[in-house]
């Protein structure tokens, strides 16, 4: 038990892999029709601005690809950000009174942690029939890097 409780840990204090969307963020998309598609990349508080645009676009790609197209667009993209509250104890104790009632005496330290994503639709075509301002998605990918 402590060995997850340790390992949970260690993974709570890291960047977002890139993974499906799940409870330390990920992507996501869904199929609006035969050629477009809402693409969504949520960070953690580790995740930077730069590197949810990053995956945020390496995903536009896997998506035309793995659908069968060549290139795409954006036909809208949004980036947002949230602050959200954290509390921690720092120290303190916790005591019981002569009538069975517990107390905490100490110090909770509050602070915030800002979690990026991205969210937009691509329209997807096929070589040749693309547009100029077209995102080439293999060439996307051959020069990813993590």
């Amino acid at each position: 038990m402590k060995k997850i409780m340790l390992l949970s840990l260690l993974l709570c204090g890291c960047v977002t892999p890139y993974q499906r969307s799940g409870y330390s963020g990920g992507f996501s998309e869904m199929k609006l029709s035969a050629d477009l598609f809402e693409v969504n990349f949520r960070g953690n508080g580790y995740t930077g601005q730069s590197t949810v645009k990053r995956y945020f676009l390496r995903r536009c790609a896997e998506v035309a690809l793995e659908n069968g197209f060549d290139y795409f667009v954006f036909v809208d993209q949004e980036a947002y950000s949230g602050n959200y509250g954290v509390s921690s104890t720092e120290r303190g104790t916790i005591s019981k009174d002569f009538a069975g009632n517990y107390q905490y005496n100490g110090t909770i330290d509050h602070s915030y942690v800002t979690k990026h994503g991205r969210t937009g639709t691509i329209k997807t075509f096929l070589k040749g029939k693309q547009p100029e301002t077209a995102y080439d998605a293999q060439e996307i990918l051959n020069n990813f890097t993590n």
